[in-house]
């Protein structure tokens, strides 16, 4: 698939694997390029889509290489310089 070829709005939600009238509302909202005929025939292109899904994907966290205790015991004061609760 071209990265330029122009998809259907019901082909670009299968793609993104969404549902069309989500992505319908995307187009009204203005948060996605798309590419409109005179008649009112709306067109995406797969490299905007690509953009989209770029602009909108959130990068995961490193953890700190030294901290080995779980994120679970963070500001409980319990940890390897406090006291622990077991005895």
């Amino acid at each position: 698939m071209a990265p330029d070829q122009l998809m259907t709005a019901a082909e670009a939600a299968e793609y993104l694997g969404i549902r069309l009238s989500t992505l319908r509302h995307w187009i009204c909202d203005g948060k996605i390029e798309f590419v409109k005929y005179g008649n009112g025939l709306v067109r995406l292109k797969r490299s905007a889509l690509d953009r989209f899904v770029a602009r909108c994907t959130i990068k995961a966290k490193t953890r700190d290489a030294r901290s080995k205790e779980p994120r679970l015991l963070d500001g409980t004061g319990v940890g390897s310089d406090h006291e622990s609760l077991a005895r």
